[in-house]
């Protein structure tokens, strides 16, 4: 008992906030088409209706072609292990995975949450288009929040695997037979198996078809939930094996995304990452590296990455390029939305629908295959506005203007940024859709208000019960159809980043 109350406890994950981090109840779907697994969950408690299951790596409304009942058996949320002895010694670090009671509910099983810290004492939090930006005390303006590489890594979500291909195509709709990548022009193209052949000498094209398969915030596991208004994600990692036929191919992927062209090119041993006003070829920042030479026969892998306005490439695991930018988030509204910066507010541009990025793979000179494609992107944090969940207690009359129904969800609009006390966190779940987190539980609930802090939407120091830092029993299944989940799934037993 002493143990459990002063170094480590294990808590139940209850809901999907965190997922697919961090799972609560849910069911484990395998698709008939491409045998892939995936998580869905179970958080909306309605009635589970195989219609609305869908295939999730052959497109967003490709339904399911099978789902027996055996695979509609919920599974237990994640079992993990907190470090309680951790925070009273060492300070927390953003990105940590954190257990803490929850000031808008904190009594019972019910009021204990977990989320990931995303803003710390003194600073000032602001969400845009996906990515959080902080004002730190001893800052004149909002830099960028880039999360660390091991997090970094455990946070992608796969979108595509050229891999992964339907067992029966022709019992799918063209659409969906067709696949993602559009070839341009098709004569030059031979696709078998995930497998896009160029046999011609000339130049040619791979181009996303984002209207079938549209880059956004969509998650499979909140297939069975209603997650309105998905947004378009740019934050995205994008690898391939280039395969040369001959000696003379040049590789080139661009993404067009907020109104710029993120590109690289690899030609003769050299390549060149670079980024550029989709409108200005003269404005170009860029960096040069080392390439292998493109000798015929001999597959090399390439990977590219853009994520927290940052960009870098690696060539066979090992990093060759990094290229960052610095914008703040008028500039990345301005950018994201296709505004200049000072044309409107960032009021204005916030009513704006966000530019769909664009994917181009380029192929020139001799012929050359590209396999082994897969597209990932990145965590995307939402706004919204306060709904009636929001509003369970009265704040008191200093936040009376920030809490109120219909009004925006702290930190995701200028009107809206709180700065946070020596004491406060500002927390966000992985899951944005589906995560009720500091952005939107409103005012404290009245024993913590009188006890801790009245300061809503953030987390007190003395709410903050440890960190997360291993799933010690994963998913549990049932010991039988109906019986109780009582067995793990150790195979996805892990360490939380």
């Amino acid at each position: 008992m002493i143990f459990r109350g002063f170094v480590i406890e294990g808590f139940v994950i209850p809901t999907g906030s965190m997922a697919p981090t961090l799972m609560g109840q849910h069911l484990k779907i395998t698709s008939g088409q491409t045998g892939s697994t995936v998580p869905v969950g179970l958080d909306s408690g309605g009635r589970i209706v195989p219609a609305m299951l869908r295939d999730h790596l052959l497109g967003q409304s490709q339904q399911l072609t099978a789902a027996t009942p055996s695979s509609l058996i919920p599974r237990g949320g994640d079992r993990i292990l907190v470090a309680k002895l951790m925070y009273p010694f060492v300070e927390p670090d953003r990105w940590d995975v954190v257990v803490f009671k929850n000031p808008a509910n904190p009594e019972g099983e019910s009021g204990t949450y977990i989320k990931r810290l995303a803003a710390l004492p003194g600073e000032t939090p602001w969400i845009v288009d996906g990515d959080v930006f902080i004002k730190s005390p001893a800052a004149d303006r909002f830099q960028i929040a880039r999360k660390p590489d091991h997090v970094q890594e455990a946070v992608w979500q796969l979108v595509h695997d050229s891999n992964v291909t339907a067992a029966r195509p022709a019992k799918l709709p063209r659409r969906a037979m067709d696949g993602p990548w559009v070839a341009t022009p098709p004569a030059d193209w031979t696709v078998q198996d995930g497998v896009y052949d160029k046999s011609s000498d000339g130049i040619a094209h791979l181009e996303w078809n984002d209207r079938r398969y549209p880059l956004n915030d969509w998650s499979a596991y909140n297939m069975l939930m209603t997650v309105p208004d998905l947004n378009p994600v740019s934050d995205l990692r994008i690898a391939a094996t280039i395969t040369p036929e001959a000696d003379d191919v040049q590789t080139t992927f661009a993404l067009t995304a907020r109104s710029h062209v993120y590109e690289v090119s690899v030609a003769d041993g050299r390549g060149t990452l670079s980024m550029r006003p989709e409108q200005k070829t003269d404005a170009v920042s860029s960096v040069s590296f080392d390439a292998p030479a493109t000798a015929s026969g001999l597959p090399w892998r390439m990977v590219f990455e853009h994520v927290d306005q940052r960009l870098r490439v690696w060539i066979e695991d090992e990093l060759v390029a990094d290229l960052a930018y610095d914008w703040s988030p008028q500039q990345r509204l301005a950018n994201s939305t296709g505004q200049t910066e000072n044309a409107e507010s960032a009021q204005q541009m916030l009513r704006r629908r966000v530019l769909r990025p664009m994917l181009t793979w380029t192929l020139a000179g001799g012929s050359a295959a590209l396999s082994n494609m897969t597209v990932e992107r990145d965590l995307f944090y939402r706004g919204g506005m306060l709904g009636p969940q929001s509003m369970a207690s009265q704040p008191s009359e200093e936040w009376a203007d920030l809490v109120s129904l219909h009004a925006p969800g702290a930190a995701t609009h200028p009107d809206a940024l709180v700065t946070l006390g020596p004491d406060h966190f500002f927390v966000l779940g992985d899951n944005s859709g589906r995560s009720l987190d500091s952005r939107l539980w409103g005012a404290p609930a009245p024993i913590a208000a009188a006890q801790v802090d009245d300061t809503p939407f953030v987390v007190p120091r003395e709410l903050l019960i440890g960190k997360a830092f291993s799933v010690y029993l994963p998913s549990m299944l049932p010991a039988w159809e109906g019986g109780p989940t009582i067995i793990p799934d150790f195979g996805r037993w892990r360490f939380i980043h």
